[in-house]
């Protein structure tokens, strides 16, 4: 009797391994087809961004992926959206460009097709490593990180100001963008660190991704009991 019974319990343990095993690969097989869905996602929003700054005149703008991270696009506005050290507000000729860019990236990302594949976009103000005679290194770490926070913040607003008007694009920008100051951390590695073009902002667009705990709770041991 004690025979059946083990043989029954170990049948029962094998099927259940074998059950455990099936899902696996169609949970594998079903995250590979996600992944390859959010790249396409991305491909056809770096193309309709690139057409749309094209068309709106801001030709020198950046678009792309960013290597080994499918959900995310960068875009690197063109050089003339530049701070002067220790400025808060960019200079005039960046303020046109924010005119420019603004309505052709809400058209983008807020239409029907796209926004429910997008996540946010980050808003990142980078400084030069130039710091204020009488600060400390430490100090004036802390002074471009608050720095880079404000040109953050600059361009969100004067790109909110651009479409005030038009309820429906303020209110996905609004639910959008988000604003971060990098401070001095993440220059432009084949620049020098004071030069003009760390004193940036960089838009970074993530699209949603949803990452499965699954197979980690799969893994851990049961508890006895």
């Amino acid at each position: 009797m004690s025979d059946r019974t083990g043989a029954a319990g170990s049948s029962l343990t094998d099927i259940m391994a074998s059950l455990v095993a099936v899902f696996v690969l169609l949970f594998v097989a079903a995250q590979n087809n996600r992944g390859a869905g959010v790249q396409t996602v991305r491909d056809t929003l770096v193309k309709q961004l690139r057409g749309e700054l094209q068309q709106a005149g801001v030709r020198d703008a950046k678009v792309d992926s960013v290597p080994n991270d499918p959900a995310t696009v960068l875009i690197i506005l063109p050089d003339s959206v530049l701070f002067e050290r220790s400025a808060r507000v960019m200079s005039l000729a960046g303020q046109r460009v924010v005119a420019s860019a603004t309505r052709p990236l809400v058209r983008v990302l807020c239409d029907s097709a796209m926004r429910t594949n997008v996540d946010q976009m980050v808003v990142e103000g980078h400084t030069d490593n130039t710091i204020p005679i009488g600060l400390s290194p430490a100090e004036g770490r802390r002074y471009n990180l608050e720095l880079s926070q404000a040109r953050s913040m600059d361009y969100v607003t004067r790109s909110v100001r651009e479409i005030e008007q038009e309820e429906s694009a303020l209110q996905c920008l609004l639910g959008l963008v988000s604003a971060t100051g990098r401070g001095q951390e993440n220059p432009i590695d084949t620049l020098p660190r004071d030069a003009a073009p760390q004193r940036r902002v960089v838009l970074r667009v993530r699209l949603n991704t949803t990452v499965s705990d699954t197979l980690r709770l799969l893994s851990k041991p049961a508890k006895e009991g």
